[in-house]
């Protein structure tokens, strides 16, 4: 009887063994598959005419009838401020900003001190 159960035993778990690596490779394969139709939208979407017109509006200024184009020019405001005297004046700043004071921080306890007793 041993004679037949050891080796029987031994095949019973390289079967086992051989399951788990085909289980995993199956999990890989469809993994790869679905990059692989990742990949084929990514080569669909920069084949498509969307995808040409937004690469001409970046690179090459293009722009449809109608269309008006507002260009900023950050050559203007990239002075450096030690070399002229003043800060930089960007557009994208809000004048102002920097002359109101913050409001003081005023602690909870003098928050309630003042709801009760000072009204």
């Amino acid at each position: 009887m041993g004679a037949i159960g050891y080796p029987l035993a031994k095949n019973i778990a390289k079967q086992y063994g051989i399951n788990g690596e085909i289980k995993d490779l199956e999990k890989e394969i469809s993994g790869v598959e679905s990059k692989n139709s990742e990949l084929k939208g990514l080569i669909d979407y920069l084949g498509s005419d969307q995808f040409a017109e937004e690469q001409a509006r970046l690179n090459l200024n293009y722009k449809k009838k109608g269309e008006e184009v507002l260009v900023i020019d950050d050559e203007k405001y990239a002075g450096d401020a030690s070399s002229t005297g003043k800060a930089n004046t960007s557009p994208y700043t809000i004048s102002g900003k920097d002359k109101v004071p913050p409001p003081p921080v005023i602690g909870n306890p003098t928050r309630w001190w003042r709801y009760f007793f000072e009204q």
